[in-house]
């Protein structure tokens, strides 16, 4: 059989699936690296995680759908069974790999070997290649890290159509558009991010009344106070998405002092020491869902006003030192 490999590489984002994907297709192409500084910056938080009417306490904000925002990229979103002729999951995600476009679909992972699952559960997944009957899909595997498996034909197109949602994107990769780094709209997200406010509007779907910023971490307090009380699991994603967050700002100032925009050469370091702080936390959190221990919890909350502390002065130094760079906004 033919076999075909699609190119991926490790995201810089994994915390949620939708950004992990895309950006395991940009990571092949360094053209997207200025796209990428410009955003994932400002933090949505959605309230009604507390009500358990959505599944996302934190994410990055993103104000367009986050499925087709990126750059570089190509999307087609399609249904296969609404075609008029009967359509094979596993014969249209061959073709479409063919053509050098990787398949974001949904599937009942109960179907997917290598998964955490022990009931059925529909969950996106992203197919890159196919080689010996098996597709090469991305995913979280059954210790729970992102990786690369493999799906036995028969395996995907039993899952596939026992999903409940069946949402099917092409994505291809195209060089048409050259990204470029935007200084002011960073130090708008910034000073978004500072002020808890939203001012770069979109079309996505907002939750009623989201949080912006630094104010999410008064809401992760009220969710650490919630697990010391025993009454939910925990939820590491929250505290992942965080680092990840700390991360990306880590590398975007490096980006920022190669291309000289950035002078004080102290921010960098400011900055390492919230990334270590975030990376504490979020293991503080990976150790009480084993434990379940709630006094591994004592210093949870100080330590979350630490980093509150830390990192509005950090990013107001950015502020500073851009501005007196000559770089300015309203």
């Amino acid at each position: 059989m033919v076999t075909k490999i699609l190119p991926i590489s490790q995201p810089k984002v994994i915390g949620f699936l939708h950004h992990a994907y895309p950006l395991s297709i940009l990571g092949n192409h360094n053209e997207y690296i200025p796209w990428f500084y410009n955003n994932f910056i400002q933090i949505i938080c959605n309230p009604e995680y507390f009500e358990h009417t959505n599944d996302h306490l934190v994410d990055f904000y993103f104000p367009n759908d986050r499925l087709f925002s990126y750059p570089c990229i190509e999307t087609y979103a399609s249904k296969p069974e609404f075609s008029i002729s009967e359509i094979d999951i596993v014969d249209y995600t061959i073709n479409s790999i063919n053509n050098d476009c990787y398949v974001y679909t949904h599937v009942d992972e109960f179907y997917i070997p290598n998964r955490k699952v022990n009931k059925h559960f529909t969950h996106n997944i992203l197919v890159y290649g196919y080689e010996d009957k098996k597709f090469n899909v991305l995913g979280f595997n059954e210790i729970r890290h992102f990786a690369s498996t493999q799906v036995p034909f028969e395996d995907f197109r039993k899952a596939y159509n026992h999903a409940d949602y069946k949402l099917t994107i092409l994505y291809s990769y195209n060089n048409y558009i050259t990204p470029q780094f935007n200084i002011y709209n960073v130090m708008r997200s910034i000073k978004d991010y500072l002020l808890s406010i939203n001012t770069i509007q979109g079309n996505c779907y907002l939750p009623p009344n989201p949080i912006f910023g630094i104010d999410t971490y008064y809401y992760l307090k009220r969710y650490v106070e919630i697990l010391k009380s025993g009454s939910t699991k925990a939820d590491i994603r929250p505290f992942h998405i965080l680092l990840e967050h700390k991360t990306c700002m880590v590398e975007r100032i490096n980006y920022m002092r190669e291309h000289n925009y950035i002078r004080n050469p102290n921010i960098y370091s400011k900055y390492k020491e919230i990334e270590k702080l975030a990376y504490i936390q979020r293991n503080i959190i990976l150790k009480y869902s084993i434990s379940l221990d709630p006094m591994s919890l004592s210093n949870l909350a100080n330590s979350i006003d630490l980093l509150i502390a830390k990192e509005t002065d950090a990013l107001n130094m950015i502020l500073d030192d851009l501005q007196s760079s000559g770089f300015s906004i309203d």
